[in-house]
């Protein structure tokens, strides 16, 4: 993986900071993580379960796209690739990602990662 969005990691990276208060009591985090190509031109839909959906009332859920490509030939441009919806779905049990590769033809496909990610506060009540 060469190239990551920085934009999506830094997002995860303050979610998990904002629930520091619950990290710092003893908390439990667990992620999810499904990743697909999207080839240029292409629309994808992406569903990734959190760990533990809906098993505790005062658990956070948080949800990170990440963007990357590897490989010859010529290179996508990121600034191309536009997250058109990034929710919960499913009453909240998923975390549902569409995305579209907007590069010309003949590009690479881009490398779309996304992570589902639950925090439950210890103990479980």
């Amino acid at each position: 993986m060469r190239r990551v969005g920085v934009i999506a990691a830094a997002a995860l990276v303050l979610a998990l900071a904002g629930a520091g208060a619950a990290l710092a009591a003893g908390s439990l985090v667990k992620h999810a993580t499904r990743t697909v190509a999207v080839r240029a031109g292409a629309v994808r839909t992406l569903r990734v379960p959190f760990p533990d959906a809906l098993k505790y009332g005062n658990a956070l859920y948080l949800g990170a796209v990440a963007l990357s490509w590897s490989g010859g030939g010529p290179s996508p441009d990121l600034a191309e690739v536009r997250i058109l919806e990034a929710h919960s779905v499913e009453g909240g049990s998923l975390y549902e990602v569409r995305v579209r590769n907007a590069n010309a033809a003949g590009s690479l496909a881009v490398r779309v990662t996304v992570t589902a990610t639950t925090v439950e506060p210890l103990p479980h009540s």
